[in-house]
């Protein structure tokens, strides 16, 4: 049973194997949080050509003796310095015995199409600034937390984005003036509405 939590991934060391089309989604999206991604692939697709300089690169393929020790000499990385790591090559026996032996160094593990071997998922993300929505099926069916992520996006529009400065305003002074927390609470209940009336849903 998966649990749903929020990971900090700004500038955090982050290990991705495979450079396809499924490794490019998975560092768009690392890339947009501020990570600090090391790929390791002999070939890129033409998207990742082009990022490269936003990516530490290792042009080589990553072998199952690559990571019996923690600390690689050929590729001058140590396993354990990385936050998480993102499995994605072509192959699926490729796929697990690389992420089974990462897991031995790295707790946080995503395996492309495998979610008996992830011990985290990529979720499918409504983006509006310090809101964010995130939509997962743990891996059962990326497809239907697209689509749910599709229809939320159409109900949560960019005004939410500067009605959260907003509140967060509120209760920065609130917290300056009203020393009483359950008034603060109360207040606050009162100033936050739910859907905002300017929704594009809700005028």
């Amino acid at each position: 049973m998966s649990s749903p939590f929020i990971l900090q991934l700004y500038q955090k060391p982050i290990l991705v194997v495979g450079g396809g089309s499924i490794a490019e989604r998975k560092i768009a999206y690392l890339l947009k949080e501020k990570a600090d991604v090391t790929l390791i692939s002999p070939t890129l697709t033409n998207g990742l050509q082009s990022q490269v300089n936003q990516l530490k690169v290792k042009r080589t393929t990553l072998t199952t003796g690559d990571i019996l020790e923690e600390f690689c000499t050929r590729l001058k990385l140590n396993w354990r310095s990385f936050f998480l790591v993102v499995v994605a090559t072509d192959s699926f026996p490729i796929n697990e015995e690389l992420s089974r032996g990462l897991l031995s160094y790295v707790s946080l593990i995503n395996v492309v199409d495998n979610p008996q071997l992830s011990s985290f998922y990529f979720p499918a993300v409504v983006d509006r600034g310090a809101l964010k929505l995130s939509v997962t099926t743990s891996g059962k069916s990326p497809i239907l937390a697209k689509k749910i992520r599709n229809y939320l996006s159409e109900m949560f529009g960019s005004e939410y984005d500067s009605y959260l400065e907003e509140l967060h305003y509120i209760r920065s002074e609130l917290q300056k003036i009203e020393p009483d927390p359950i008034k603060r609470k109360e207040l606050l209940e009162e100033r936050t509405r739910f859907p905002i009336p300017d929704s594009k849903d809700h005028c």
